[in-house]
């Protein structure tokens, strides 16, 4: 089974012994892509805060004016805060994630 799918695999198509091996690569580099810059993430709702913090030019003047725009991670959670770190103590603090956890997840992706 040969995958060609953008954006990483049409220029270098990779191929997979079986379905569940395809499969398996098709939902870690096909799924929740950003358009932008072709990184992947875990979920949908990471995907939408990369758009919107890295991408998204009205959310740069927010940040210039001093309004928050990091958003929580979890679903359901719809705090914003105005820095990372505020956002990152809110996630250790209220959702019980661990300090070690990647946060830079939401601008590098997967």
């Amino acid at each position: 089974i040969t995958c060609s799918l953008p954006p990483l695999c049409s220029e270098e198509p990779q191929t997979f012994n079986t379905w569940k091996q395809y499969e398996s690569h098709y939902i870690s580099s096909h799924t929740n892509t950003c358009t932008e810059c072709k990184r992947n993430f875990p979920s949908s709702k990471l995907l939408d805060l990369h758009i919107t913090e890295n991408h998204d030019p009205f959310t740069r003047i927010k940040l210039q004016k001093g309004e928050p725009v990091f958003g929580c991670f979890v679903e359901g959670c719809d705090r914003v805060f105005k820095d990372h770190k505020k956002r990152r103590l809110h996630m250790i603090d209220k959702h019980d994630y661990p300090k070690e956890f990647i946060f830079s997840i939401v601008d590098r992706g997967i």
